[in-house]
């Protein structure tokens, strides 16, 4: 009888790691791919560019949240990704005619 315990003790520790396993390779593909769509997008709005281009192409993006907020001389967008905590975005600076001005990932 303890031996049947035991493996069923074994079983559910094997089936528990690698439910864990897997989770760990989708959180870090989701990670991969949320850095990839913050750093393939800023390079997208380059100056020159409109902000409803901008805000289009942002619209389409599946791992970010953006934000939009007016400064003096224009506005600026800072697109992230909840998944990099905060750490990795992009920042899009706009002039008053709501054309991109530059844009960078920090």
């Amino acid at each position: 009888m303890q031996y049947v315990q035991a493996m069923k003790r074994s079983i559910i520790a094997d089936v528990v790691a690698i439910a864990a396993i897997a989770l760990l390779i989708t959180i870090t593909f989701y990670w991969i791919e949320a850095r990839r769509e913050v750093i393939i997008l800023c390079d997208n709005f380059t100056p020159g560019v409109l902000k409803k281009s901008v805000e289009r192409q942002l619209d389409t993006a599946e791992l970010l949240l953006w934000d939009t907020t007016f400064v003096a001389n224009g506005s600026k967008i800072e697109a992230y990704s909840p998944l990099h905590l905060g750490i990795m975005q992009c920042n899009i600076e706009f002039n008053k005619q709501d054309i991109v001005v530059f844009s960078y990932v920090e």
